[in-house]
């Protein structure tokens, strides 16, 4: 077959060959037998995530914890619903006030599928708890036995450390009634009570003098609240039923020095002879900030230094004796 022969074939083959690929791709047939192939390695979401959590609130009304309890998730979105989201499992979080906020937690997984649960939390400000009314043994200083040595009206309120023992006394239209602050002597009272923190309290006590000798060295009557934290360190107090059951020393406050330090004093109260013998009330108040215990102190001071009844304590009741009658220490309103 001749050059010219052999060319004039293949073309008609070409030609042909177009004319029936044009034939195949427009046949509607064929054409419905195509289809997307998948995305290269993928699989079905057998397992898709569902979000789901729980929450706590904390010592603080304010902070809630919330505890991630999703299925089948690896990532983790939180809306708090107040401006503050987080991506961990599980989340904590300080609302800044009360009110009801919607908490959304979003969870996906790996093939980017999501799930979504929300919650509201309404938070709420407990109420405050009533403020604690401090027990007070032997308030009204009746003769009592004591945890040793013979009975008098100082059981449940000695403090050896920090000066000699009040003793029982009568008067104020009783017997065996009071405690007295002898003249010329270092005579205290102390105990230490619950209270609660950042409270106000007011303390209430009735008490007279003996009638004024030579106005050199009148008595005074001080009160001191003594603050729990100031207590020495490692000291827990430790709270009785009666009065004989106190211990006589080893309190939280063992030294004057201690007990004087300004630091430690909720409250540092002086009352001057009144120039009578009659038995009058006296009223303060204190806050007792954060303390959960304090100690009373009372005693008699504007003595010379040099005491008859010398305890080595370096002070002293002045020339008069002075009777306490009753004590009450209550939250106020």
């Amino acid at each position: 077959m001749s050059k010219f022969k052999k060319n004039i074939a293949k073309s008609v083959l070409a030609i042909a060959a177009i004319f029936a690929f044009s034939l195949w791709s427009c046949d509607p047939t064929i054409e419905s037998l195509s289809y997307d192939l998948p995305e290269a390695n993928s699989k079905a979401d057998l397992t898709p995530p569902s979000a789901s959590f729980s929450t706590t609130v904390t010592a603080d009304y304010l902070t809630y914890t919330f505890a991630n309890t999703s299925n089948s998730a690896t990532d983790y979105s939180w809306n708090f619903g107040d401006g503050n989201s987080a991506n961990t499992k599980d989340a904590t979080n300080t609302f800044p006030s009360v009110g009801t906020y919607t908490v959304t937690l979003t969870a996906s997984d790996k093939l980017g599928v999501t799930s979504t649960f929300s919650l509201d939390i309404e938070v709420v400000e407990p109420p405050t708890p009533p403020a604690i009314v401090p027990v007070i043994v032997n308030a009204d200083f009746d003769k009592q036995p004591k945890s040793s040595g013979s009975d008098c009206a100082c059981a449940g309120w000695i403090n050896r450390s920090l000066g000699a023992q009040g003793e029982s006394s009568s008067g104020n239209g009783g017997s065996d009634n009071l405690l007295k602050f002898d003249n010329d002597e270092q005579d205290l009272i102390y105990q230490e009570f619950e209270i609660s923190p950042n409270t106000d309290y007011s303390i209430t006590f009735v008490a007279g003098w003996k009638a004024k000798e030579s106005g050199a060295f009148p008595s005074q009557l001080e009160t001191r609240i003594l603050s729990g934290q100031g207590y020495v360190d490692g000291y827990t107090p430790m709270y009785f039923a009666t009065a004989a059951e106190y211990p006589q020393d080893d309190f939280g406050y063992r030294s004057v020095d201690q007990m004087e330090n300004t630091d430690n004093n909720l409250l540092t109260e002086v009352i001057d002879h009144p120039d009578n013998t009659s038995y009058n009330t006296y009223n303060y108040s204190f806050n007792s900030g954060n303390n959960t215990s304090v100690a009373l102190v009372i005693r008699g001071v504007g003595g010379d230094g040099t005491p008859s009844d010398d305890k080595g304590f370096l002070w002293n009741n002045g020339e008069e004796e002075i009777r306490i009658d009753s004590v009450i220490i209550e939250p106020l309103d």
